[in-house]
Formats: C-alpha cells, structure tokens, sequence
C-alpha cells in the first residue's frame, strides 16, 4: 500500500479588527509517499509544522486550520470523512502528548478498547506478550495514566498503536522523554513492523537516529520540502550542503557512521 500527500497546504485563520477573517500559510506544496515496509523519517525544527501533516492524514486538524490537497490511500484520493474512518485500524497514531490517555480508564481497559474499536482479536495474554516487548510488567494493566511517567506513558501508546496491527503508522516524537536504550528498543520493535508490512512515518528532531533507522528522510524548512534523501545516501555524504553540516555537526557521527544502521544501541 501507498499513502501520498499530494500538494498539501495548510492555513492558518488570523482575526483582525470586527472579526476580519485571513489566511496565514504554515505549509505549502507539500508532496511525498509513504510506502509499505519503510520508514519515513520527517525531521525539521521546531514549528516547521511536522505534526500537522501527520494530523491532516488522520483528518484531525483544529477548526483554525484548512487544508488545501489531497491525501490518497492506493492512488484513491481520501475525503475527510474516509480519512476518520480509517483511524485505528488502517491508519494509527501515536500523539506527541501523553495526555491523549484516558485518566479515568486504567491501561488494560484503554489497551482492550483500542482493540476491539480496529477489529482485532487480541486477548489479555496478547496484551501481555505485547507490553513485555516495550519493558512494561504485565501489572501495568492495572495502573492508570497518573501513575506512570512520561516514558511509560509514550510506550503504552505505542503498544497501543501496534496491538492494532495497521497498515500505516503515524508516530510524533514517539522517542520523546525516552532514554537512548529504550528509544533504540522502541525503533527496533518499528523496524519489526515494517517487516511485517506496516509503513511507519516519523516526526521527530533527532537527526542521529532518523538516519540510523528510518529509510528516507524529509526535511522541512519554512514551510516546504526542503529535500528528501536515503539514509544510505547520507552516510556516503550525499545530499545538500545544509544537511551534510547538519550530519557532520553531530555529537555522534563518527560513532554512527561505523554502525550499521538499525543495528544495535
């Protein structure tokens, strides 16, 4: 399967005096495919929009906001209402914020909800084998949102996306709040998905491991694609002289580069 964004703008409204009504550009022309089996890594400072993409495929942008575009599901353009019925099943999405828990339902209830609402068939041990995959103990079930850290909280989520088993995954910052070990840990567990078929795109800031795990990445900058490359690429020194700075700036480069990516943390 295929998931395109083609030609996506995104405005925001701006009140005036009397209620006088304008449009703000934040994203513009924005065009990629996300294929089955890889991920895409969509990196760009902050306010670059990067979110907002991931919200338009889920049809779930704030009434501030319009989108201008197409988002196509196989070469099929996808209306509003076609893009919320996919959500939870062919489409899942892992928030930035932790908040998206259910504070009044403990983790079980909200993990056996998910579920049943994508049509899966999964019980309390699946459940269970899936939680000890992200390092959770089986008696997180039990906990609600209040007690676990911000860590744990990401974590859930993600099970939660995958416990649903759908084609395409729309991750932001889903390493937020993790340390390396387990942010490694979580971007293997993805790897294994894609494997599987799933296509993962992933909005995140972190440069070192978007080239270590993603396929391809998109860089963002004032408002459009600035460049799409292969990671491959990247680590023989392809790409723009600005993402080439950015590459050899990190911290960990050397390391990285003797790595093979996806490989071991």
């Amino acid at each position: 399967m295929i998931l395109e964004f083609n030609r996506i703008g995104i405005e925001s409204a701006r009140y005036s005096w009397l209620g006088r009504r304008s449009w703000q550009p934040l994203l513009e022309d924005i065009s990629f495919e996300l294929h089955s089996g890889e991920i895409l890594a969509l990196v760009g400072g902050s306010g670059e929009g990067k979110s907002l993409l991931l919200q338009t495929a889920l049809a779930l942008l704030p009434s501030n906001l319009r989108c201008r575009g197409e988002i196509s599901l196989d070469g099929h353009p996808q209306s509003e209402q076609q893009l919320r019925q996919l959500r939870g099943h062919t489409l899942c999405y892992v928030p930035q914020g932790v908040n998206a828990l259910n504070p009044l339902l403990s983790v079980g209830r909200q993990l056996s909800r998910a579920v049943q609402l994508s049509g899966q068939r999964v019980g309390d041990h699946g459940i269970e084998q899936q939680l000890s995959q992200y390092r959770l103990q089986p008696g997180v079930r039990h906990a609600y949102p209040r007690q676990l850290s911000g860590g744990m909280a990401k974590r859930i989520l993600a099970c939660s996306a995958a416990l649903c088993q759908p084609r395409f995954i729309l991750a932001d910052e889903i390493t937020a709040w993790l340390d390396e070990s387990l942010s490694c840990q979580l971007l293997e567990h993805l790897r294994c998905l894609c494997e599987g078929g799933c296509g993962v795109l992933w909005v995140t800031h972190d440069l070192a491991l978007a080239s270590r795990y993603a396929d391809r990445i998109i860089a963002l900058e004032n408002g459009r694609v600035r460049e799409v490359i292969h990671c491959d690429e990247l680590h023989e020194g392809g790409g723009s002289a600005q993402m080439q700075a950015h590459w050899q700036a990190l911290p960990e480069q050397r390391f990285l580069s003797t790595q093979e990516r996806g490989g071991q943390c």
